[in-house]
């Protein structure tokens, strides 16, 4: 059996920016994840969030599954709460200002 023959398998990492990620590697390499190809989440950079808000939607698109466009389908209001879940913390910093 050469490597080429070796399957893939599903893996999942924490990088050391605290991010979660999707990759697929040998069987039997499952330790190596960080060298894994990415499944997802997918870079979220051309959004232009803040850094924080940023690793808070990477981090729940990865909980909730949220990793191709296939897993898209039919959950745009997911999409949706993941978003309102990476604003959740600033929108209750916001608001004990008036306390």
């Amino acid at each position: 059996m050469t490597n080429s023959d070796v399957p893939l398998v599903r893996a999942e990492y924490e990088d050391e920016a605290g991010l979660w990620w999707v990759v697929m590697v040998p069987e039997g390499r499952e330790q190596a994840a960080h060298m894994g190809i990415p499944v997802g989440p997918p870079d979220l950079s051309t959004l232009e969030l803040p850094p924080e808000v940023a690793a808070r939607l990477h981090n729940e698109l990865f909980r909730r599954g949220l990793l191709t466009k296939r897993d898209l389908r039919g959950r745009g209001m997911e999409v949706f709460a993941a978003l309102q879940a990476a604003y959740k913390v600033d929108t209750t910093a916001v608001t004990t200002l008036y306390q």
